[in-house]
C-alpha cells in the first residue's frame, strides 16, 4: 500500500471532495484556499489538487463552432479585409476553397480555426471573442 503525505491545504481540498456537507466546509476554509500557491507545491501535492479542482474548458462547443459562417475565397479580392493566407497554417488560400469566417471578420482553413476554437474563444489575430452568427 503506497501512502502519500499531503499538506493541510491538500487534506482540506480532498476533505471537501468527500464531504456532503461541502458548502459549510468550504466557507471555513476559503482563506486557506485563496493562500494556495501552486508553485510551492509538491508533485504529489500538485496530482491532488488537480483532481480537485478538475479541468475546464477554454474553447468552444462543437455546436458553436459548427454555426460559423463560412466562404468561398476568390483570388484577388479583399473579403472583407483578410489576408489571402491562413495565419495559422501559413499556407495561401486557394480559389474557390471554403473559409470559417469569424464575427471579427478574420478568416481561416476551417480545419485550422476549428482546431484553434477547440481550445480558445478568442481570433488568433485580433483576439476578439469569437461568437456564432446566431449571437450576433
Amino acid at each position: 500500500m503506497q501512502m502519500f503525505i499531503l499538506s493541510p491545504k491538500i487534506f482540506l481540498f480532498k476533505l471537501i471532495m468527500w464531504s456532503p456537507m461541502h458548502l459549510n466546509l468550504l466557507l471555513i476554509i476559503q482563506d486557506t484556499w485563496e493562500e494556495v500557491d501552486p508553485d510551492e507545491l509538491s508533485y504529489e501535492e500538485l496530482l491532488a489538487l488537480g483532481e480537485v479542482v478538475g479541468t475546464e474548458s477554454r474553447g468552444l462547443s462543437a455546436a458553436t463552432i459548427a454555426s460559423l459562417p463560412s466562404i468561398n475565397y476568390k483570388t484577388g479580392s479583399s473579403q472583407n479585409g483578410s489576408n489571402d493566407s491562413c495565419v495559422i497554417c501559413r499556407l495561401d488560400y486557394e480559389d474557390g476553397e471554403t473559409l470559417t469566417l469569424l464575427s471579427c471578420k478574420h478568416s481561416y482553413h476551417s480545419e485550422c480555426i476549428n482546431n484553434w476554437l477547440k481550445i480558445n474563444k478568442a481570433c488568433p489575430v485580433c483576439n476578439t471573442e469569437v461568437s456564432s452568427s446566431a449571437n450576433n
